[in-house]
């Protein structure tokens, strides 16, 4: 093989590699950009059925009612953080059934408060956890903290972090789910 040839093959290969890498990073960029504007309130309460959790999200501590302002983002309660695929996958999945539901409350409103009993299936404990790990370790620092949560912390307990909070996230839900009812009540 000629040097010119060597030479030619070398900088096809290094220009191959560097564009893999810019459109590799160039992907990447996007994708996390998509997942961020997709993933709090702004985005999340769009839709007109939402208005009630927006609502009272905002009145909650996870809604920046606390002493240093921290919200939690709608993703961080309602999507699973065991792993970066599985958080993809479930934020897909969630938004395709959300956006068909949204489509289906054209015609008739969900039953939000029915739907409540559910939100085991809707409120993930690695998000809980992701923020509030020292609960594990309370003992030593809040004994009155470390006997609540006891039972959750033990092998093979069926307790989910909404089981004791039913509401959390969403300060005073049932009076604007209720607001909502009525308001459809008198409409109709």
């Amino acid at each position: 093989m000629t040097t010119k040839r060597k030479w030619l093959l070398t900088t096809l290969g290094v220009l191959g590699l560097l564009s893999v890498g810019i459109l590799m990073t160039g992907g990447w960029i996007l994708v996390e950009g998509a997942v961020q504007a997709t993933s709090g309130r702004d985005f999340c309460t769009t839709c007109h059925s939402m208005e009630p959790f927006a609502l009272a999200y905002d009145q909650d501590v996870h809604g920046g009612r606390n002493p240093r302002g921290l919200k939690a983002a709608c993703v961080d309660c309602h999507l699973p953080h065991e792993s970066p695929g599985q958080y993809l996958a479930a934020k897909v999945t969630t938004g395709i059934r959300d956006g068909w539901a949204e489509l289906r409350s054209v015609f008739r409103e969900p039953d939000w408060i029915g739907l409540l009993e559910r939100r085991a299936e809707y409120v993930y404990d690695s998000g809980c956890i992701m923020c509030h790990a020292a609960l594990e370790d309370a003992p030593a620092e809040d004994p009155t903290t470390a006997l609540a949560h006891a039972a959750y912390f033990q092998a093979g307990s069926n307790f989910r972090c909404v089981t004791c909070h039913a509401h959390v996230g969403h300060k005073d839900l049932m009076t604007y789910l209720n607001r909502v009812q009525s308001d459809m009540l008198t409409s109709d």
